[in-house]
Parts: C-alpha cells; sequence; structure tokens
C-alpha cells in the first residue's frame, strides 16, 4: 500500500525510550522493547487497510482515521444532561458522535475552563447505546443513596486539576490524580481515560493520554501471555494479575503507553504513518489472537 503523502507529514510516533517508566520490571521492560512480533504487525496493518475502505477507500491519515470513528448514542436518554452535551437530546432516535466532534468539546473546554461538558459527552460518548449509561453518570455527579456525590463545583476543579496535571507533568501524573489523590467517586479509569484522551487531543502539545479500559487491558493481557517464555518474563508475575482491573496502577497504565508507543513507531517503519491512538482505536476493535470473526467493535 502506498502511503497518503499527508500520512508522512506531522511529528513522528512518540519515542517509547521517553515513556517508559524507570521502575518498569523487567517482564514490563522487556515487552516494550520487544515491541509487536511480525504477525502483530500484519494483523494490524490488515485492519488499517480495512478501517480505510470503512472510511471510503484509499491510504488515509493516522488522524483522520481516528476522527472518523463514530459512536451511535439515544440522545433522549442523555436529556437530564442535556446542558452540558454538544447535541439536542430531542428529535432523533439515534446520533453518531465521531471522536473528532468529542474533541471539539474537549477544545471548547479549553478555552472556558469548564471540564463537565467534556466529562458529560466522553461519557456518553464510551457507553454508546447501552440504557444504564445515563444512571451510571448520575451517581457519579449527583451521588448514590448514602453516598452522596461531591459538589458539582469541586467536580469541576478536579477534572481541571487532572488536566493541568496532563498538560503540567504528563498522562501518568493525571492518571495518578483521578486515581487516588483526588478520584471523583465511581469515575474509575475505563472513563476517566476516555476524558483525559478527549483533554489531549485537544492539546496542540499533545501531552499523549490513550484510553485504558477492560477490553484493552485484555489485549496488553494477551500480548504479554505471548511473551511468557522470554528469558526476561522468567522472574514476573502472571500477565492475568499484571493487567488485573478495574483499577490499574498509574504504572500500568504508564507501561501500556509505552507499548502503544512502540507499537506505533514500529509500524511506521513501513511507510505510512501510526500514532498511539491509531494502535489503540485498532486494538480496541479486535486483538491479533483472535479467530476470524471474533472482532468487538465500539461502531
Amino acid at each position: 500500500m502506498s502511503a497518503n503523502p499527508e500520512d508522512r507529514a506531522g511529528e513522528q510516533p512518540c519515542d517509547y525510550r521517553n515513556v517508559l517508566p524507570r521502575d518498569a520490571s523487567d517482564y514490563d521492560r522487556g515487552v516494550v522493547e520487544w515491541g509487536l512480533a511480525a504477525e502483530e504487525q500484519d494483523w494490524l496493518r490488515r485492519q488499517r487497510r480495512e478501517w480505510e475502505a470503512r472510511c471510503g477507500g484509499g491510504p488515509r491519515s493516522a488522524e483522520e482515521l481516528v476522527d472518523r470513528h463514530t459512536i451511535d448514542v439515544v440522545p433522549a436518554r442523555w436529556a437530564r444532561f442535556g446542558e452540558h452535551l454538544p447535541f439536542e437530546t430531542e428529535g432523533q432516535a439515534r446520533l453518531s458522535l465521531t471522536r473528532r466532534t468529542v474533541t471539539d468539546v474537549a477544545r471548547e473546554c479549553r478555552v472556558s475552563g469548564a471540564w463537565l461538558p467534556l466529562l458529560v459527552t466522553s461519557f456518553a460518548w464510551g457507553w454508546g447505546t447501552r440504557g444504564f449509561g445515563p444512571t451510571r453518570l448520575s451517581w457519579i455527579l449527583n451521588g448514590r443513596g448514602s453516598f452522596p456525590g461531591l459538589p458539582l463545583t469541586e467536580v469541576g476543579n478536579r477534572l481541571a486539576a487532572a488536566v493541568d496535571a496532563l498538560d503540567q507533568q504528563g498522562a501518568r501524573a493525571s492518571y495518578e490524580l483521578l486515581l487516588r489523590v483526588a478520584p471523583v467517586r465511581g469515575f474509575g479509569p475505563a472513563f476517566f481515560t476516555k476524558f483525559l484522551y478527549f483533554a489531549s487531543r485537544a492539546d496542540n502539545a499533545r501531552s499523549g493520554a490513550l484510553i485504558l479500559d477492560a477490553r484493552l487491558a485484555g489485549q496488553m493481557r494477551d500480548c504479554w501471555k505471548r511473551r511468557a517464555d522470554q528469558p526476561y518474563a522468567v522472574n514476573g508475575p502472571a500477565a492475568r494479575w499484571l493487567w488485573r482491573g478495574p483499577r490499574w496502577s498509574s504504572l500500568r497504565y504508564q507501561i501500556y503507553l509505552a507499548f502503544m508507543c512502540r507499537a506505533a513507531g514500529q509500524l511506521s517503519e513501513s511507510g505510512a504513518r501510526w500514532t498511539p491512538e491509531l494502535v489503540e482505536l485498532l486494538l480496541f476493535r479486535g486483538g491479533p489472537g483472535e479467530p476470524p470473526g471474533a472482532t468487538v467493535s465500539r461502531n
């Protein structure tokens, strides 16, 4: 496949050596430095071609392929949060939200300094058409039973602090803040990494947060398992424990970011430019170890 000229433009994928934490174990460091096996690279390149075909065919830039990823939502279900949403909640049965749309919300939040719209929009995007999402978000914002929610001003302050940590210190620091330092009850890593991801997309400095949920952690677990007989893994814990969620440590999150940077760099060596977020998107849709037809998709 010939590369789109635009796909060669812009900054190159991040260098995993600048992301890999110094306190990484031998097992983690070995997997990241090894990177993707040849068959895993081939699988991802096939997935990219298939995704390009779904986006109209022909080589397309990594950014465009990610921008055009859509999730269907049922607008009426989110009516109670309408003031924070970028779409009308009446008059349409379903709506397709693209990553670009959610990123535009993040850009507006960076201008206004108010981050609740991104929390609500990224949550709706992540939940899709499943009916329980609005109830879960209500628990986060308003509390549940004997567990009162934080005042919305405090939720906004904690989100703003996480974005500031993201911009000033990096993704691991912002992750740690929302995980342990200043958490929002019920707002766990699977969804607050979506918030951080879109906040980082809206930053021209590309501060580099990525989504990590159970599906992606499962792909990492399987990848680590495929390397479990390597010398660097001999004394390490089992992969199923390393990637056990749902509250992965900030170290685990940083290891994940390093691996995705390594993967994007390897794949870019063949011509077309890759980004860690494109690797994330394609890995979520299905992993190299899965049989044909087993792909799961956000849409």
